[in-house]
């Protein structure tokens, strides 16, 4: 079976594919290495701590030999895999960059590891490997996620006698008095990143991209969808977003840094990052949990989840998934990829993280609240929800970002921008013989 006939198979049809039974590539001999005869496995990737944990495996399984490359940014790395699949020397185990999950299995650049990876010790949390598990196929390993709360500054919160908003309700009725009371914004949207969109729609329980029998059914404009940019809507009307961009990068910083924003979304890699940049309010800030979508909700916080793939033309799969599965749940391996000094903050998928919170969180930032902090990251972790990826996604998002720029800059609305995205991703999947669900 072709790459091309996999995507069908996976994006278009009961989503029951076995790469391992079509692809003339992976028809691997079984992994029997020895500390004499070593399996020999490539793995790429771009986060720091990794080179660590390959050290550490190497050490600890002479059987097995990792080679550890380091890449470039997303779309460096992206495009390297994709060259190195059609050359035919892809890697073995690589970081798949955000949003090409689905899209790089239907490419076939990662491939189905179901026969080699499930979750039946419980070992990983269950919101990760459903963020993985898209009907009876695995695209990947996941390794690490980025639980979702806010950072309030006290001593702006302080001048109002407000306390950390508990839903969007209370947050839009706080930020828009300290807007007209002290010109203080309470949310940053930058124009190339609408991540605070997506977070929204996934707390409020939407699916822009869901499996439905042989088909995907696009929910850009579902209720829960439309409901999430509504919140957006309202805050940009009400003045009290601001738009600094990562590209000025020191001045985004001083703005954070100054109090005059009360507030922003994070996760534990972000906060080595703002305890450095952070000087005239280091101690400041103090964690609370992601507004709930309304006062009588649960709790819902916003995630996304890194992985691992694992490339159709390695001779030794099982090895590579036991490779990726180590890195996620090896304590030692995680203490290393989440370490804020030598590693990257990372927060693991581990269904029991608690051990490894207190490590993540900076000693300064957060003043005499630094206690507190442990509790609300772990109950991000524990009532995290991912969307699932959807076969497009890559391009799609490239569309969303031109378009939320359009909305930072009242060029259009929130409607507009998703009433746009239900109709281009449905055009883009059609145009590609993707079946879409109505």
């Amino acid at each position: 079976m072709t790459a091309r006939k996999a995507l069908m198979a996976i994006a278009a049809g009961g989503l029951v594919l076995s790469l391992a039974a079509c692809s003339g590539s992976t028809s691997g001999t079984g992994d029997a290495g020895s500390a004499e005869n070593p399996i020999e496995l490539t793995f790429w990737g771009k986060t720091q701590g990794q080179k660590a944990q390959v050290d550490l495996w190497n050490e600890e399984h002479p059987e097995a030999q990792i080679t550890y490359v380091e890449q470039g940014g997303d779309s460096d790395l992206s495009q390297a895999l994709q060259n190195a699949t059609t050359a035919g020397n892809a890697p073995d185990v690589f970081e798949v960059p955000r949003t090409y999950s689905v899209s790089f299995l239907a490419d076939g650049v990662s491939r189905d590891i179901a026969e080699w990876f499930d979750n039946d010790d419980g070992a990983i949390a269950e919101g990760a490997f459903d963020f993985v598990s898209v009907g009876d196929t695995v695209v990947g390993v996941p390794y690490a996620t980025n639980p979702t709360f806010n950072a309030i500054n006290t001593t702006t919160f302080g001048q109002f006698g407000f306390e950390a908003p508990a839903d969007w309700a209370e947050f839009l009725e706080q930020a828009t008095t300290m807007q007209q009371q002290g010109d203080i914004k309470s949310m940053n949207l930058p124009g190339e990143d609408p991540s605070y969109l997506r977070d929204l729609a996934t707390q409020f329980g939407a699916e822009w991209w869901q499996p439905e029998d042989d088909a995907w059914k696009i929910g850009f404009t579902s209720e829960e969808s439309l409901a999430a940019g509504e919140i957006i809507q309202q805050a940009i009307d009400a003045d009290i977003v601001s738009n600094n961009t990562y590209i000025e990068w020191d001045a985004l910083m001083q703005f954070f840094a100054s109090g005059q924003l009360s507030q922003f979304t994070t996760s534990t890699w972000q906060l080595p990052v703002y305890e450095q940049n952070f000087a005239s309010s280091v101690g400041d800030w103090e964690l609370a949990s992601y507004p709930s979508e309304s006062a009588s909700a649960d709790l819902v916080s916003p995630s996304y989840y890194n992985i691992y793939g694992i490339s159709p033309s390695t001779d030794h799969p099982e090895t590579a998934v036991e490779f990726a599965r180590w890195t996620a749940t090896d304590p030692d391996a995680i203490a290393l990829l989440a370490d804020p000094t030598e590693g990257a903050a990372a927060f693991p998928v581990v269904a029991d993280p608690e051990s490894v919170i207190d490590q993540l969180l900076p000693n300064e930032l957060l003043g005499d609240t630094r206690a507190d902090a442990p509790a609300v990251v772990l109950e991000a972790a524990n009532t995290a929800r991912s969307m699932i990826e959807g076969p497009n996604q890559a391009s799609a998002t490239e569309e969303l970002t031109d378009w939320w720029a359009k909305v930072i800059t009242k060029e259009a609305t929130m409607q507009e921008l998703l009433e746009h995205m239900q109709e281009w991703t449905i055009d883009d999947l059609t145009s590609k013989n993707i079946q879409v669900a109505e």
